[in-house]
């Protein structure tokens, strides 16, 4: 059975918190999570860190214990890297998911200043949820979630991840593949006669997975490029992809799940 027992939410009381304070909301109308809210201080310092004109530690927490009032939530204050931290507490509450709130710098300014975000998508122990743009309003239903899949050892559990996730919310779970001989060719949709006999066989498993609950996307150019505009065409609310792994700072923030979760108008969960 799918189950997102913990989420852990690291907040720096910037406005970008109260977005990703409304993401764990939507989550929590489905699942009855524990709730761990994690704000990472400087060694030099010892009180809570936020923004000048961002949300206040009252406002934050007015709002959880408002829209979390039927789930517990615990406070957690760390010294240290925030990344780090991120990763620790994860591994030491057991989180199923991690719900982040970045902010959509240019990846050039993500690389000049250092980018938290960058860092955890990169090497989290457990899903990460990142949401980069500002919304108002109710707390997502998720009732349209796109998966980018390829070839890979990974696609089968990104695919189930998305599919148990889509369930959960009854939910469409589209599945785009991005034709592996498109390289340098005009973006676009395209039809089964461009894929190889390879992908022809795996998207037909792709198929029975899902079992009709949603459609399967081909497309050609540019993989970030593609998604990003099936994602905004589909008006999806939330992309399910995979991990890469990079391995270098320069790498992280051009890494396909940090391009889209530029790129994409919607929240990004990398599995």
């Amino acid at each position: 059975m799918f189950d997102l027992k913990t989420v852990l939410l690291p907040v720096d009381f910037s406005a970008r918190s109260l977005e990703a304070a409304r993401q764990v909301k939507g989550i929590a109308r489905r699942f009855r999570c524990r709730l761990v809210v994690l704000n990472v201080v400087e060694q030099r310092r010892t009180e809570l860190q936020f923004e000048p004109g961002g949300s206040s530690v009252e406002e934050l927490q007015s709002y959880l214990c408002r829209e979390m009032r039927e789930r517990p939530v615990e406070y957690i204050l760390e010294p240290g890297d925030p990344a780090q931290i991120i990763h620790q507490v994860a591994r030491d509450y057991r989180a199923n998911l991690i719900v982040l709130a970045g902010h959509n710098r240019k990846p050039f300014e993500d690389f000049a200043l250092g980018s938290v975000t960058a860092e955890v998508l990169d090497s989290a122990p457990c899903p990460v949820l990142v949401s980069l743009w500002e919304e108002r309003g109710p707390a997502p239903l998720f009732r349209k979630i796109l998966c980018p899949v390829g070839l890979s050892d990974s696609t089968d559990v990104t695919l189930d991840w998305a599919l148990r996730f889509a369930h959960a919310f009854h939910a469409e779970c589209d599945v785009i593949h991005v034709a592996a001989k498109s390289d340098g060719q005009e973006q676009g949709y395209i039809t089964e006669e461009w894929l190889t006999n390879a992908e022809r066989g795996w998207l037909d498993a792709v198929k029975k997975k899902l079992d009709g609950c949603g459609k399967v996307i081909l497309a050609s150019g540019e993989i970030g490029k593609a998604v990003a505009a099936a994602s905004a065409d589909l008006r999806s609310d939330l992309l399910v992809m995979g991990h890469s792994r990079p391995g270098n700072e320069i790498g992280r923030v051009h890494s396909l799940p940090f391009i889209l979760a530029h790129r994409a108008p919607c929240p990004v969960v990398v599995v």
